[in-house]
């Protein structure tokens, strides 16, 4: 039952950001990584029980069986794509990634099509778990108090995480 529920609510998190990154026209990379970022967004806020099912304290003693596993990343694949997509684009990046990362990294660029550095998945990793923890933050009450412009607070950051990635403006 609980793997049930979380397949539905990952299915559910990747149906909105896919339909909004489709709805951006395929050369406004900057425009589909935002899009990607605020549908999760605002999934969570419209989900805030199955966001916490998803990314919030793990249920002790459950594993999740591996057809989760590609739900779970579709979020991040869509990121993945706009920056391949932009490839021809984006300046190189110089801070070197550690080796035993690295491998950990070439290894699921090898199973996905387009090929990326690993320095720039490494980039995309760092929005799309920046871009979960804002969310988490919010979703669980830990900006109260602190941000009030919530909406802007997370465009600005989100940006942040596509200039990281090096997706053009």
């Amino acid at each position: 039952m609980l793997t049930a529920l979380i397949i539905d609510a990952y299915e559910a998190l990747g149906t909105a950001a896919t339909e909004a990154e489709s709805g951006v026209p395929r050369d406004d990379l900057r425009g589909r990584w935002l899009a990607v970022c605020r549908a999760a967004r605002t999934w969570a806020l419209s989900h805030p029980a199955e966001d916490g099912l998803l990314y919030g304290s793990p249920v002790p003693g459950y594993a999740a069986p591996q057809r989760t596993v590609a739900l779970a990343a579709k979020v991040v694949s869509l990121l993945v794509d706009v920056v391949i997509d932009g490839s021809e684009q984006l300046e190189p990046v110089s801070s070197p990634v550690p080796e035993p990362v690295r491998a950990d990294l070439r290894r699921l660029i090898d199973q996905h099509p387009g090929d990326l550095p690993e320095e720039r998945l490494d980039r995309v990793f760092v929005g799309w778990t920046h871009l979960f923890g804002l969310i988490n933050f919010e979703v669980f009450g830990r900006l109260d108090g602190t941000i009030e412009t919530r909406a802007e607070y997370f465009d600005h950051h989100m940006a942040l995480m596509a200039d990281l990635a090096g997706v053009p403006r």
